[in-house]
């Protein structure tokens, strides 16, 4: 049976559920970063998923990139799917701004994060989900 990752149930919130993948908000409020979580017990490789669950990972990755681009209008889109330090399967589809703490490089560890306030975490989750469900 499936379960998300400690570590991803620590730092992210969930945002709404995909066909494959699960969607989850990163708690650090200095950049609107999703993960996306394959649901399927044991990948740590996108090479591991089968041929249909790979199409429809990229598909997936591809809404979450629109439906960032809609509600925050980035500068660029970074996709990432690391896994050094979290082995389960998960793509990070952050938004990045040139004003970001972080920009040009990675987000990765340049800054400890900031958590969402719960008025900030509120409205976040809102925007996106409404965006999935219209799918933008």
């Amino acid at each position: 049976m499936f379960t998300l990752h400690d570590q991803l149930r620590r730092d992210t919130l969930a945002v709404c559920r995909m066909k494959l993948c699960l969607v989850q908000l990163m708690n650090d409020s200095q950049y609107p970063w999703l993960i996306l979580v394959p649901a399927v017990d044991n990948v740590t490789e996108i090479a591991e998923l089968n041929e249909k669950q790979r199409k429809l990972l990229i598909n997936e990755i591809a809404q979450a990139e629109r439906v960032l681009s809609h509600v925050f209008q980035p500068h660029k889109l970074n996709v990432g799917a690391l896994g050094n330090i979290v082995p389960q399967l998960h793509v990070h589809v952050a938004a990045r701004f040139r004003d970001d703490p972080a920009w040009p490089g990675p987000i990765w560890g340049k800054l400890p994060p900031k958590p969402y306030d719960d008025a900030g975490l509120r409205s976040t989750i809102a925007r996106l989900q409404n965006a999935f469900i219209a799918r933008v």
